[in-house]
This record gives C-alpha cells, sequence and structure tokens, in this order.
C-alpha cells in the first residue's frame, strides 16, 4: 500500500513490493500469483477495515437508527482519511484509465450500496420515502464524494464529527420537503430494480434485460418481413419509454405486450416480461398511493 500510495500500482513492481517486504520474488509469487491478485487482495483489506466497524455500529442495541447512521458516515469518513494517500492515487489511476478497466467489484458496488440504503431509508423515515430511494442515494452519495474530496484537501477546517451530523441534517430537511410536497419521484422503481440487478445472485432480470433480449432476437430473425419487425421494435421503444417514467400507465404497458404477442421469436421473454411487469405495476400503485 506504501508503493501504490507513492507510485502507484501500475508503476510498481512485484520486485519492489517483494524488495520492500524483504523477501524473495518467487516467495512473492508463492503467496500471490499475480500484481492483480494481489491488488484484489488489498482492496478487500480496506473493504473489511472499513466494513468490520461499521457492522459493530449497526449492531450496537443503544442507539437510534439516525445515531447509526450518522456514526457510520463519521467511521466511514475517518477510514477514508486514514488511507487517503493510498485511495488518491488509486482513483487518479482510475480516472486515467475510465471505469472499463476498473475492477470488477468496484463497476458492481453500487447495487449493494443503493440496496443498503434503501433499508436504512426505510428504517428511518418510513415506507413513504421509498419511492424516492433513486434521488436520495444520489445526494447521499455525491455529498459523501464532496466530502471525501475535502478530506483530501489538507487544507480543509471541517472535521470529520462536523461532516457526519452534516449529511444527517440535510437528509432530515430534504426528507421533510419530499413528504411535504410529494413530488414525482425522479427514477421508476422498474429503473432502482434495473440498479440493483447485481445484487443478489441468481435473482431474476429487470424488464430492460428483457427488452434488450426481445430487440436482439428480432434483429437476429432471418427472413422475417421487415415492416413486421420494425412494427415490433417500435412496440419495444414504446415499452422501455414507459417503464421508466415514475408512473407507468397500465394500458400502455398491456397495449405494447399485446401487439408482441403475434412474434413467436420474443414469447420467451414476453412471459417474463408479463409476470414482471405485473409485479412492478402493484408496487407503483402500492408506492404512489399509500391509502390503497
Amino acid at each position: 500500500m506504501q508503493l501504490f500510495a507513492v507510485k502507484g500500482s501500475s508503476s510498481t513492481s512485484m520486485q519492489e513490493i517483494a524488495e520492500l517486504c524483504g523477501i524473495s520474488k518467487g516467495s512473492l509469487y508463492l503467496v500471490f500469483k499475480s500484481k492483480e491478485e494481489l491488488e484484489r487482495s488489498i482492496y478487500i483489506y480496506c473493504f473489511r477495515m472499513i466494513r468490520d466497524p461499521l457492522q459493530q455500529e449497526e449492531q450496537n442495541s443503544s442507539r437510534t437508527p439516525r445515531e447509526k447512521l450518522r456514526n457510520q458516515i463519521e467511521i466511514l469518513l475517518h477510514h477514508v482519511y486514514e488511507l487517503r494517500e493510498f485511495f488518491q492515487r488509486q482513483f487518479q489511476e482510475l480516472a486515467g484509465k475510465g471505469m472499463t478497466d476498473a475492477p470488477e467489484w468496484l463497476r458492481k458496488i453500487n447495487g449493494p450500496l443503493l440496496k443498503w440504503s434503501q433499508n436504512k431509508l426505510e428504517t428511518l423515515y418510513g415506507k413513504e420515502v421509498l419511492p424516492y430511494t433513486g434521488e436520495l442515494f444520489l445526494l447521499g452519495h455525491g455529498m459523501i464524494h464532496s466530502y471525501i474530496f475535502l478530506l483530501f484537501n489538507h487544507e480543509s477546517f471541517v472535521s470529520i464529527p462536523r461532516l457526519a451530523n452534516h449529511l444527517v441534517d440535510v437528509l432530515d430537511i430534504v426528507v421533510a420537503g419530499l413528504h411535504a410536497g410529494r413530488p414525482a419521484p425522479l427514477f421508476s422503481s422498474i429503473a432502482l430494480e434495473s440498479w440493483m440487478e447485481n445484487y443478489e445472485a441468481g435473482s431474476h432480470r429487470n424488464p430492460l434485460q428483457l427488452l434488450k433480449e426481445m430487440k436482439e432476437q428480432l434483429h437476429a430473425g432471418s427472413g422475417a418481413d421487415p415492416h413486421s419487425t420494425e412494427d415490433a421494435l417500435e412496440s419495444i421503444a414504446i415499452l422501455e419509454s414507459e417503464i421508466l417514467m415514475p408512473h407507468p400507465r397500465k394500458a400502455i404497458i398491456q397495449g405494447m405486450i399485446g401487439n408482441l404477442q403475434s412474434y413467436p421469436a420474443v414469447h420467451p421473454q414476453l412471459e417474463d416480461l408479463k409476470k414482471l411487469c405485473s409485479f412492478h405495476m402493484q408496487g407503483v400503485c402500492v408506492f404512489h398511493e399509500p391509502g390503497i
């Protein structure tokens, strides 16, 4: 971690790591088969260093849910600050490479984070806040990133406890405003489902995945009438647009699904789509009309 913090992982050789550890390069390869495996181990080490105290705080029965969240934010920021030199260099390298070359765990991390945020929000504010999970997640995520930027700046004069207090206070104010104004959610329940698709291994595919597969099936079909295929693709495009709306219209979704019944190539996906859309349409009704 010292070498990676100073030089970056891409500019650090296994020989340099072995020398700093006081062992031979061959001995190092007995422990780690590659530098990529060593990097992954370091990330797991950092993850556990942060996760374990967060879990301990979650299990503290003497705290209120709000106190737990506030303390967890402080714990997270403290550990990030302790590892700031290492993280800064890694962030710089990732920014240069682009997210396509980022580690797989990093590309998939938003799913579990969003699920955790959803559970935390429900515990703090009740089920009425769930339609706004997406915007509150982005708000909290953005504020924490900004706080980390402040901590990486050695001239920052804002203390970590004050940052933790401020984030939870802002969250309270925003949730109160959403409850009072009841604006339409920025993200539909199906869009949130798409974000969280990597959370549970083996979980069902979301509707947007199924629509993508249907388009691929239609494009791959040989000998099909081009005009007929174009009609089917138009129905799929309307479905995609409608599903992502904050308030999907049941009649539109059912009508487009009915149009696609005459295309045998997409029947396997269509059956799954009907089940999922039925489930999600019910979910939208519960979210947006709590009295029902």
